[in-house]
C-alpha cells in the first residue's frame, strides 16, 4: 500500500517524532555550553579579569530564573506544588548548582574537547542510577555494551590524559576528574527532574530549579568571601549560557522525557558530545586526538549496543 499525505502528516507530527527533535536541539545547544565556558573562563587580551566559577553559576541560574519566569504563567500557582515535590525541586536545583560549579572548575583546567567527551559521563550514570532505583540488573548481553560506554566515557579520555601527563596527576587530569565528577551531579538532577515532570512544567521545573540554584551558589560566595568580579562585557555570554544552552537545552530535556521516555532521551542526547568535540575544534582550535575520536565512537557503539535493550524495556512497561 501506498503511504497517503494524511498518513505521512501524522508520522511527522507525532509524538515520537517531536520528542526525537526537541532531543537533538537541546543536544546542540549543551554542545555550545563547551565552546562559550571555556572562552567566558579563559582571560584574553581585551577582557584580563578571571571570573570565579562560582560567581558565574550565580549570574548564570539568577538571569535563566528571571526569564523562565515569564512562561510560567499558565503552570499554576506555586503554592498548589505539593511539599514533597518541592523538596525534590530544592534538591534539583543543589543538584545543579554544584553541577555546574565543578564542571566549571573542571574545564578551567582541562579543554572543551575533554568537557566534550566526559560530560557524557552523566549518562553512564544516569543509567546506573536508573537500574538501582529500579533494582535492575544488566544481563549479560548488556554487560559489554555498558562497558564499552564505561571504557570510551571514562577510562581511555582519563587514562590517555594520565598517561600523556607522566603518569601524574597534573592541572589537566584533575580537571577531567572534577568534569566527571560534575556528570555524576547532573545525573541526580535528570532522575529528579524525571521523577516531578508529570505533575509539573517543564518551564517550572526550570524556573524554580534555577532560582534555588542561584541561591546555593549566593550562599557559596557569601560563605568563602568570593568577591563578585564580573565585567560587563562578560554579560551577553553568561546570559546566552544560562538562557539558552542550560535553560533551553534543559526545558527541551524535560521535554523530551515526557514524549519518549527517559532511557531514549538520556541515550539520544548523547550526541553532544560530538557536536562538543567538532566545535571545539572548529571554534577554540583545540587538538583533536586519536583518542578523542575513539572515546566518542566506542561509547556511541556501546550506546547503541544498549539502547535497544533499554529502549524495548520501556516500550514493554508502557504497554502494561
Amino acid at each position: 500500500m501506498g503511504i497517503t499525505p494524511n498518513m505521512g502528516k501524522i508520522k511527522l507530527t507525532s509524538p515520537t517524532t517531536l520528542g526525537y527533535l526537541v532531543v537533538i536541539i537541546a543536544a546542540t545547544l549543551e554542545a555550545l555550553r563547551q565552546i562559550l565556558s571555556k572562552a567566558l573562563l579563559v582571560p584574553t587580551d581585551q577582557i584580563t579579569t578571571e571570573l570565579n566559577p562560582i560567581t558565574v553559576s550565580f549570574f548564570i541560574f539568577i538571569i535563566n530564573g528571571l526569564f523562565f519566569s515569564s512562561f510560567t504563567r499558565k503552570s499554576g500557582s506555586i503554592k498548589k506544588i505539593r511539599k514533597k515535590d518541592l523538596l525534590f525541586l530544592t534538591l534539583i536545583g543543589i543538584a545543579e548548582s554544584s553541577a555546574l560549579i565543578t564542571y566549571f572548575f573542571g574545564l578551567r583546567d582541562s579543554t572543551a574537547i575533554n568537557a566534550s567527551v566526559l560530560n557524557n559521563g552523566e549518562i553512564m550514570f544516569s543509567i546506573l542510577l536508573a537500574l538501582v532505583i529500579f533494582r535492575e540488573r544488566l544481563q549479560k548481553i548488556e554487560r559489554i555494551p555498558f562497558s564499552m560506554i564505561v571504557i570510551g566515557m571514562v577510562v581511555l579520555p582519563i587514562g590517555y590524559d594520565f598517561y600523556t601527563n607522566g603518569i601524574t596527576m597534573s592541572k589537566l587530569v584533575f580537571g577531567d576528574m572534577l568534569l566527571l565528577l560534575a556528570g555524576f551531579f547532573w545525573a541526580l538532577d535528570i532522575n529528579m527532574s524525571n521523577y516531578v515532570s508529570d505533575r509539573l512544567s517543564s518551564q517550572r521545573i526550570t524556573q524554580l530549579a534555577s532560582f534555588v540554584a542561584g541561591l546555593f551558589a549566593l550562599g557559596l560566595v557569601l560563605a568563602f568571601q568570593i568577591p563578585f568580579k564580573i565585567d560587563f562585557a562578560h554579560m551577553p555570554t553568561i546570559a546566552i549560557i544560562g538562557i539558552v544552552s542550560i535553560g533551553m537545552s534543559t526545558a527541551l530535556f524535560i521535554t523530551g522525557l515526557k514524549l519518549i521516555g527517559a532511557v531514549r532521551t538520556i541515550l539520544i542526547y548523547s550526541i553532544n558530545s560530538a557536536f562538543g568535540v567538532v566545535l571545539s575544534s572548529i571554534f577554540l582550535h583545540e587538538t583533536v586526538s586519536i583518542a578523542s575520536i575513539l572515546s566518542v565512537s566506542i561509547a556511541f557503539l556501546g550506546l547503541y549496543l544498549l539502547r535497544n535493550r533499554l529502549a524495548g524495556k520501556e516500550i514493554m512497561n508502557r504497554s502494561k
